[in-house]
């Protein structure tokens, strides 16, 4: 049995899975979809191999979350992408990791128990007009909050306070390039969707009107975008590279090993039977 662990909103597999779950079937597999804060942990330590895939609610239970890796683990759990990859890619300090092997992220900092000082020194120190403050652990946008300097006396950073965030400059361009996101399987290059913010928005996240659409890209990008996943701590059996394509090369805004949307529906049968045999070669 192969299981996909899903979320209390969303409990049911996604357009995208679906095409996934079609596949395996074909291939003779039994699947099964479970949300991962309600579900007895033996029921996913008891499959052939767990796809944490659609756990998108862990941003409200972040420590819960990663407890849970622990106990299904612990218990015999085989997970697609390990739990050291998914620990890693949990706390997006990951993305120091990265600007430590000098590969292009916004530049970033750590702000342990945050508060309105804290912000306001950093932004003042690094000559920020504009950042963007955001959850260590979150995701789809959740907490992330735009600050201009000009308007400090406006911040409401109440939902942060005390908080691990990190603070980031601000990327204009992403209003006009939007966000691309490749998706790679098994370290090997599949599709990319382009994600372009509404009017007048920033984050390139659906709740906020991102608008999709499948993008070619060129070599160049591929192997920009390959060189962050050789800093995981595997090679993960799937991958989403979100980032901005620029005249001078690609800059990551996220790398997502845990949960990512991966636009199968977009993509073609390729890329589902790709991710068919990645799954298929990991029971």
């Amino acid at each position: 049995m192969i299981l996909i662990g899903t979320c209390g909103e969303y409990p049911h597999p996604t357009p995208s899975l679906k095409l996934l779950i079609e596949s395996l079937h074909a291939a003779g597999r039994d699947v099964a979809h479970a949300p991962w804060k309600t579900t007895d942990p033996k029921v996913f330590a008891e499959a052939d191999l767990v796809l944490p895939i659609c756990c998108w609610d862990y941003h409200d239970e972040p420590d819960r979350f990663l407890q849970w890796i622990d106990e299904i683990v612990s218990m015999g759990a085989r997970l697609c992408n390990g739990p050291e990859t998914l620990r890693w890619n949990f706390r997006k300090t990951y993305l120091l990791d990265l600007a430590a092997r000098s590969l292009p992220v916004p530049a970033t900092c750590l702000l342990p128990k945050v508060d309105r000082q804290a912000v306001e020194r950093q932004m003042a120190a690094r000559g920020w007009d504009v950042a963007v403050l955001k959850p260590v652990s979150g995701q789809s946008g959740y907490g992330v909050t735009k600050l201009a300097w000009a308007d400090r006396a406006e911040w409401d950073l109440a939902g942060l306070n005390g908080r691990d965030v990190l603070l980031q400059e601000y990327q204009p361009d992403i209003g006009s390039n939007g966000e691309t996101t490749l998706t790679f399987i098994d370290g090997v290059f599949s599709h990319a969707v382009r994600r372009q913010p509404g009017p007048g928005e920033w984050r390139a996240n659906i709740q906020y009107g991102v608008s999709f659409e499948p993008v070619a890209v060129d070599q160049r990008i591929v192997q920009a975008a390959s060189r962050y996943l050789e800093a995981a701590p595997e090679r993960p059996g799937y991958a989403r590279v979100d980032g901005i394509i620029r005249p001078d090369g690609f800059m990551l805004m996220e790398l997502e090993l845990i949960e990512p949307y991966l636009y199968l529906e977009f993509a073609g049968p390729e890329a589902v039977a790709a991710f068919t045999e990645m799954v298929l070669r990991r029971l």
